[in-house]
């Protein structure tokens, strides 16, 4: 198979289409996310409501069109965290996922420090699949992390792996479905040492919504919020469920197709130790092209 020239650019589409492609998990466009997001925290350790977030997301996603109608997305995401809180006791320094993990045994004595900006773990998923002729989305792949997050002791050190699949529908109004992932530790990197022996473990179910709603002059109603059950969190902190949504606009630099949206999420559901109470995206998509493997 050779790697074809454009098959679709997205100067091509209307604007209404690129829209819906940008929201489809098994999106036939090239593009890349450009995300801000800003979260804050609640919860019952000391000083938890006083903390915050801010991350930058870089996320690249290449389609092959398959001779079958079907195709292939290859996508990859650099995270930049700037600042992550973190829950230092005389034993441990620990992170957001490793509270849910021992919740339950932590001093109430520890406080909270804003770690330094770092690269955080690279995120990457292949997945097949594609749209029906009624507009039926279907897709399946699999998905994981590499450990090159560099936040000394709170940093996963693992490689996560699992499976992906996707289902949703496009109608004239819209697109709506649901994409989930399930990942777990296949390896540790064993780059650094923790302060204490303890056997982290992942396993975690990830189910983002998919919901675009078209308002007519290149505008969009959109929701998009991740939840998340953390199997290995302790009672009462394993579950993240986050409940909003924003608007987003098409509009075009020369060209090239963009996408801006903003959004804002409260989260119903956060675990009681340390976890976040509110959400707010902002994202930026240039679009390119889809390519065709022939």
């Amino acid at each position: 198979a050779m790697l074809a020239a454009p098959a679709i650019t997205a100067a091509e589409r209307s604007d209404q289409e690129t829209a819906l492609e940008l929201i489809n998990p098994i999106s036939g466009l090239t593009s890349f996310y450009n995300g801000f997001e800003f979260r804050n925290f609640q919860g019952s350790l000391p000083q938890a409501g006083d903390q915050d977030q801010c991350y930058y997301t870089l996320t690249s996603s290449i389609p092959f069109e398959l001779d079958n109608g079907k195709r292939i997305v290859v996508r990859a995401s650099l995270p930049i965290s700037f600042g992550t809180p973190t829950y230092e006791t005389p034993e441990d320094d620990l992170g957001e996922w490793q509270i849910r993990k021992v919740a339950d045994t932590l001093p109430t004595d520890g406080y909270f420090i804003s770690g330094h900006g770092h690269l955080d773990d690279i995120t990457w998923d292949v997945a097949y699949g594609g749209v029906s002729d009624s507009g039926l989305i279907t897709m399946i792949g699999v998905a994981g992390a590499f450990p090159t997050s560099q936040d000394g002791s709170i940093e996963r050190d693992q490689y996560l792996l699992g499976p992906e699949a996707a289902i949703g529908k496009t109608y004239d109004w819209g697109i709506i479905g649901a994409w989930g992932k399930h990942l777990f530790d296949v390896a540790n990197s064993s780059r650094t040492e923790k302060q204490r022996p303890i056997d982290w473990k992942t396993s975690e179910t990830r189910i983002r919504l998919i919901f675009g709603y078209d308002l007519g002059n290149d505008w969009q109603i959109v929701s998009n919020p991740e939840f998340v059950y953390d199997w290995e969190g302790v009672s009462n902190n394993k579950i993240l469920l986050p409940l909003g949504g924003g608007v987003a606009k098409n509009f075009s630099l020369g060209r090239v197709p963009l996408r801006a949206s903003l959004e804002a999420y409260y989260y119903g559901v956060s675990p009681d130790a340390f976890g976040p109470e509110w959400q707010l995206n902002f994202s930026l998509i240039p679009v390119i092209s889809a390519w065709s493997l022939d």
